[in-house]
């Protein structure tokens, strides 16, 4: 199908926006974090492995031993928008995610956690049209979640992608409320992993409805424009979203006690009206995604999750920057460990052989999958990451350079080549291709990727 070969896309359309400038600023973190941020984070928590089960006590997370719990993870990219996945998943590449020991060729990054993110598409009904179908996806991501609690992970599944009523198919898209498909795919994994104290499920990637009532409830969405999976264009879809609150419900209706992850308003940013929309419900820890947008920079981090962090439980379940630096996320971890609030890394992803494309366009940790950090962002992580663990020679790294703010400049009248993409048959089973000949799949995202249409923005 078209949506698995190289597509030139037609981009006057709300979610293609080409990041056409950017400003570069000089910015200090937040006055209340001072100079204790990085003894502070010396003084973190610390855990190389899982320990669940995990429950919620005013705005901390604590481990099976009654002791304050630090999620620090990697998010594992691929299986939202390939339904054979991408790249290998078996238990051995996985395991450079974690502890090790480095070898000339082998990188162990040291992280406790793994975002696993997946689609509600692919997990009922497969990828239509192609070799995968709904059993083989289910089977591939139980496997890989299986393959990450054996190595003593914890393991975030991530709902990254719905189908808006099934309007949006193979992966689906980023829509602004997940739908009726996501109770279904919620009731199915949360009864299957409910015994699985190591397993947190993260409800819903990135919300931006227009209200807080629509978050908690739900709302219908008329004419919503998007940029979906299985065509790789954009859609106009019409749909009844479903609010973060029937979620919850969806899940503890099976028994599972689990940790839930709930992102807040603004592309799953803004969390600050919790105290008037809070959900109800035991177990609840609540998202903030930054990412370095003029309206996510450091100044406003306290209002949008800091200070609800010293009521509620909050974790950084994404979070990455684009210009191979590392102004942004240092910065973002200082102050993260200054709250003692867990935080996860975008993204575990290596581009195929031969590919020509920038590793600075995506926010890119890896150059393979043996865990060789990309320079600069990657390296930065890893330090981060290593410097956690008791004993190690590691210290906290500095960032690299001053902050680049990514500015979306507006729908764009030029038409654009999707820039990931590998000319090379897939190589693992099942594998999503029509024919045995070599086909272009695109990566998962274009140039439209994170740049958030300026009339779905809030501030």
């Amino acid at each position: 199908m078209a949506s698995y070969r190289k597509v030139v896309i037609p981009c006057i359309l709300a979610f293609a926006v080409v990041v056409a400038g950017v400003a570069t600023v000089s910015l200090t973190l937040l006055k209340n974090t001072g100079s204790k941020v990085h003894a502070a984070a010396s003084a973190l928590p610390y855990n190389a492995t899982a320990n669940g089960p995990y429950t919620v006590r005013g705005n901390m997370i604590l481990g099976a031993n009654g002791a304050q719990y630090i999620f620090h993870g990697i998010g594992r990219d691929g299986l939202e928008y390939n339904c054979s996945g991408e790249g290998p998943l078996d238990e051995k590449s996985l395991s450079y995610m974690g502890a090790g020991k480095n070898t000339a060729t082998e990188t162990y990054w040291g992280a406790n956690t793994v975002r696993l993110p997946v689609s509600e598409g692919f997990w009922l009904h497969g990828a239509p049209g192609y070799p995968c179908t709904a059993q083989q996806y289910q089977a591939l991501v139980q496997q890989t979640v299986g393959n990450l609690t054996a190595l003593n992970l914890n393991v975030i599944i991530d709902l990254q992608w719905v189908d808006a009523g099934g309007q949006s198919g193979q992966g689906g898209a980023q829509w602004p409320s997940p739908d009726a498909d996501s109770i279904t795919f919620w009731n199915q994994v949360a009864t299957l992993y409910k015994g699985s104290s190591n397993v947190l499920f993260e409800l819903y990637n990135e919300p931006y409805p227009p209200d807080w009532n629509c978050w908690v409830n739900g709302c219908s969405y008329t004419g919503v424009t998007g940029f979906s999976n299985d065509c790789y264009c954009s859609k106009t879809v019409s749909y009844a979203g479903v609010g973060m609150q029937a979620l919850v419900d969806a899940v503890r209706s099976t028994g599972a006690t689990n940790l839930v992850i709930v992102g807040g308003m603004n592309w799953g940013y803004t969390l600050n009206n919790l105290p008037t929309y809070g959900l109800t419900g035991s177990n609840i820890v609540y998202d903030t995604h930054p990412y370095p947008y003029a309206s996510k920079m450091p100044v406003t981090w306290n209002s949008s999750f800091g200070a609800i962090s010293r009521t509620y439980p909050v974790i950084s379940a994404e979070s990455g920057q684009y210009d191979c630096g590392s102004g942004y996320v240092g910065q973002l971890y200082d102050y993260l460990d200054s709250l003692r609030i867990s935080w996860v890394a975008w993204a575990w992803y290596a581009q195929p052989a031969g590919s020509t494309n920038s590793v600075c366009g995506y926010p890119q940790l890896i150059t393979n999958y043996k865990g060789k950090p990309t320079t600069v962002t990657g390296q930065y992580i890893y330090k981060r990451l290593q410097s956690y663990i008791p004993g190690s020679k590691v210290t906290t790294p500095g960032s690299s350079g001053p902050v680049t703010v990514s500015t979306p400049a507006g729908p764009a009248s030029v038409q654009i080549t999707n820039p990931w993409k590998k000319t090379a048959p897939l190589a693992k089973k099942p594998v999503i291709s029509p024919t045995a000949t070599p086909t272009v799949k695109p990566k998962k995202y274009d140039v439209t990727d994170k740049v958030e249409p300026t009339h779905y923005r809030k501030g």
